[in-house]
């Protein structure tokens, strides 16, 4: 009897290998396929109280935490933005001045999405104008576009609104403001993948807002705005990102809420 050798040579072996790791998937943490595009994390706690009868999905007493994902766009005054930040010019060429007065320069151009919310920021006056943060919205998804302001984000949700606090500055550490940043070490962070990476995030309480009440829907996107105190959608206040969630969620007033926008940097 005639034995055949059916074994695959060196090469073939190695191609099959090859092939299988390019058609394998990549997974984030608990199983969840990876979406290289996807760099918006959203992470949604609900915690045991008197509302859930001190009960979760994972538990009596115990606190549940799930993972959402979506993808945002940049606004073509988000890449002006960066590009100021990079060379300390604006779009005129002009220098910015020294660091410790640049965050006025930013203001006063309408783009300091990195204000903190604290910290003097314009003509002397701290705390009395909110520049940059994050405002989420309940209203109709559409697509974003690069050339959208603050009058595009339908449906924000504005502070000073009973259930509608969903305005929110740069979370804190310590008392510090710890964001934006690169190579965040946030474990529930999990759409950063590499170092090259700014990490901007936001973090609401139970208290702060919730949308299981009459006649407020469930949440649908978000931005990130300087919005100068302007607690209304349809003025034109910049925007550094633009995003809608996967899927439209609801915060009750036994959730938490957490949201990290990663921007990669490509090499060029």
């Amino acid at each position: 009897m005639k034995i055949i050798d059916s074994f695959d040579t060196i090469n073939e072996r190695m191609e099959k290998v090859k092939s299988f790791n390019d058609h394998a998937p990549k997974y984030w943490h608990r199983g969840k396929e990876l979406n290289p595009n996807d760099n918006v994390c959203i992470v949604k706690t609900t915690l045991p109280t008197e509302m859930n009868g001190f009960s979760t999905k994972a538990g009596e007493g115990v606190p549940y935490k799930e993972w959402m994902h979506t993808h945002n766009l940049v606004t073509t005054v988000g890449d002006q933005y960066y590009a100021a930040k990079v060379s300390g010019r604006n779009a005129a060429g002009t220098a910015y001045p020294s660091a410790a007065s640049s965050g006025a320069s930013f203001a006063s151009d309408g783009i300091y999405f990195d204000h903190d919310g604290a910290t003097t920021a314009h003509n002397g006056t701290a705390n009395s104008i909110l520049y940059g943060c994050m405002v989420l919205r309940n209203g109709t998804v559409n697509t974003p576009l690069e050339s959208h302001d603050y009058s595009d984000v339908t449906g924000s949700l504005a502070s000073g609104t009973t259930h509608r606090n969903t305005t929110m500055t740069l979370r804190t550490k310590d008392s510090t403001v710890d964001y934006p940043r690169f190579a965040d070490n946030d474990a529930d962070n999990t759409a950063t993948t590499t170092t090259a990476m700014v990490t901007w995030s936001y973090a609401w309480a139970i208290g702060d807002f919730n949308t299981n009440v009459s006649a407020v829907d469930d949440l649908t996107g978000g931005c990130i705005v300087d919005r100068a105190q302007a607690t209304y959608s349809g003025v034109n206040a910049k925007l550094l990102t633009h995003f809608n969630f996967a899927s439209p969620f609801e915060k009750t007033d036994s959730d938490t809420l957490k949201i990290f926008v990663n921007h990669t940097f490509a090499g060029a």
